[in-house]
């Protein structure tokens, strides 16, 4: 009886193993997103510069997302420039909840209707989409980096 089993285990096994590990049997994995963990100084001009979201400090790396659930720097970057550029009104504690989600998608709204079409989905993720088009808060690096009064996007 064991030699039936063993013969039909040496069949079977070997072929599942080939199954198993072949590329044409593996799905295709997705692109894994990759958070914002921190961020970049992006100067603008000589003396002032912007806190752009980025994969850390600065990489100058903002092919990353910030999204709910995220509690970092990057969330607070995001939520001083939703507030300065946006008018969002939220209180900046670098936790990224259901407040910032809503203030992501108000200005991916506002954003899009400057735009002759829409080119950002209104789905409250800041991802680099949204990073490529969003004003971003000045501040002055010769006044110890206080925040300044106007926003400019990212160059």
């Amino acid at each position: 009886m064991r030699k039936p089993l063993y013969a039909l285990l040496a069949a079977v096994v070997p072929a599942m193993l080939v199954t198993a590990v072949s590329p044409a049997a593996a799905a295709p994995a997705a692109a894994a997103e990759v958070a914002c963990t921190s961020f970049s100084n992006v100067w603008i001009g000589a003396s002032y510069y912007m806190h752009v979201p980025s994969t850390a400090w600065n990489s100058f790396n903002h092919d990353c997302v910030v999204v709910r659930g995220h509690e970092n720097v990057a969330v607070l970057a995001l939520q001083e420039s939703l507030n300065a550029c946006y008018g969002q009104g939220l209180t900046p504690d670098s936790r990224f909840g259901p407040l910032t989600e809503q203030a992501v998608r108000n200005a991916q709204h506002t954003i899009n209707s400057y735009l002759t079409e829409p080119a950002l989905a209104e789905d409250g993720r800041f991802g680099p989409q949204t990073s490529a088009r969003f004003e971003f808060q000045a501040y002055d690096h010769a006044n110890a980096g206080h925040h300044e009064h106007w926003c400019d996007y990212r160059h």
